[in-house]
Parts: C-alpha cells; structure tokens; sequence
C-alpha cells in the first residue's frame, strides 16, 4: 500500500567549526551549517545555556543570518530538535521500508535495525534529544507534531499488518509502548552504567538486534493468535 509522502529535513555531516566567517555558499550550506553548530552547543550547554552570540561566534556568522533561517533563537531550537529526530531515523526512511516489497514482519525489523543504528552518545543528535526528553522545553511539541506523530503512524500501521488490531485500537498504544520501549532504553540509558548492571550488550550490536526483535515478535505472535481466537468465538 502506498502512502502519502512528507518532507523531511536532510541529515548532512557533521561540519568542522569555523573560527572566520561562513565562505559564500547558497542559503540551504548556510543553514545547515547553523544547524550543525547550533545542535553541538545546546547539546552540551542546553537551551538556556546558549545565546544567539555563543552561536554566532562558533559558527562565524551574524544573528541576521539566524533570524533569516530561522527567525530567532526560539525557531532554530526548534529547527534544531526536528533534525535531531530525523536523524535517529527519518520520516523518508521510515516511508521508504513502509512502501518496499518486503512483509510486515520484515518491515518491522528493518525499522527496529535502523532505530538502533541512529542511537549514537558521541553524536550530537543523540545527547539533544536525550535533553529534551528528560528536561522537556516548550519547543517539544514542535518535534512531537512534526517528526514524532508522523513517524508513529507508520508504525501503527506496520504493527497493524503483523497482529490484526486496528490502528486506532486503545491497545495498538500499549503495543506501541512494547515496540519502542527498548530503544527509548538504550537510547536514554548512560551506556556505562547500564553495562555495570547489565552487562556490555553493545558490544555485539548485531546480537542485540536479534534479541530484542525475537522479543517483540513473540509478543506480536501472542498478541495476534490472541486476536484470531476472538474473531473465532465470535464467528
């Protein structure tokens, strides 16, 4: 089934700190030059410990440049926290596996695999997103709205294929729940000290990958043969 499309912000490299001003280049290198910058500095200092200044001076241009972009430092916070959802994994990612020729199973698997990929302590995306969740601004919503709420649709409607509920079912929310709980864990834990309570499964990404989906699958299967025995009684 095909879905309607939605356009996501564009993930680039990391870029290196200029210490002059920006070379000339065309309004999209500009801002996402500030983007990279402005996301390395409220991901080590927070929103309130980053001035429009702080950001200039690191970035090399001018405030007007920042307000051109984004009209105020409010704006490209927010900018900021949307990149930094689509890079743990992007709308247009998850709108490609959705449409692919693979089942749902396979679907789900994939997005669980790329889900994890994204989850990166040493990348700025990651601890700014850690920041938000556990100190949540006002500018929250923005990525809920934009990035958040898009992306769990699709979801919805994966985990709708493999267990027959309906997306708007009150309990496709717990299946939700279930689903991205352990990412949401790995993501937010402090690695170091998970891996003294736990154990370092890190260290073989490829088999926590397996594990957690065998989990969640089974769970699936559950839900789903659970599903199919009440359609039956009711037959």
């Amino acid at each position: 089934m095909s879905l309607n499309t939605k356009k996501s912000p564009t993930s680039t490299p990391r870029g290196n700190k200029h210490t002059g001003r920006l070379p000339r280049a065309d309004g999209d290198n500009t801002r996402q030059q500030i983007i990279e910058t402005a996301g390395q500095l409220f991901a080590d200092l927070g929103y309130m410990g980053t001035t429009s200044k702080l950001i200039c001076e690191e970035c090399g241009c001018n405030v007007a440049a920042v307000n051109y972009h984004f009209g105020s430092r409010d704006g490209l916070y927010s900018s900021v926290l949307i990149e930094s959802h689509s890079r743990l994994i992007g709308f247009n990612t998850l709108l490609e596996i959705s449409n692919s020729s693979d089942d749902s199973r396979a679907k789900l698997s994939r997005v669980l695999d790329t889900l994890i990929d994204g989850i990166d302590a040493n990348q700025w995306h990651s601890r700014l997103f850690i920041r938000e969740i556990m100190a949540p601004s006002v500018h929250i919503e923005a990525m809920i709205n934009s990035e958040a709420l898009p992306k769990l649709s699709l979801l919805k409607t994966l985990l709708s294929d493999i267990t027959g509920l309906d997306p708007e079912d009150p309990q496709m929310s717990l299946t939700l729940l279930s689903t991205v709980a352990p990412c949401m864990l790995l993501l937010v834990g402090n690695r170091d000290n998970l891996s003294k309570v736990l154990g370092n499964f890190w260290e073989d990404k490829a088999a926590l990958k397996v594990h957690l989906k065998s989990f969640l699958f089974a769970g699936l299967d559950n839900l789903a043969a659970q599903r199919q025995n009440i359609t039956k009684n009711h037959a």
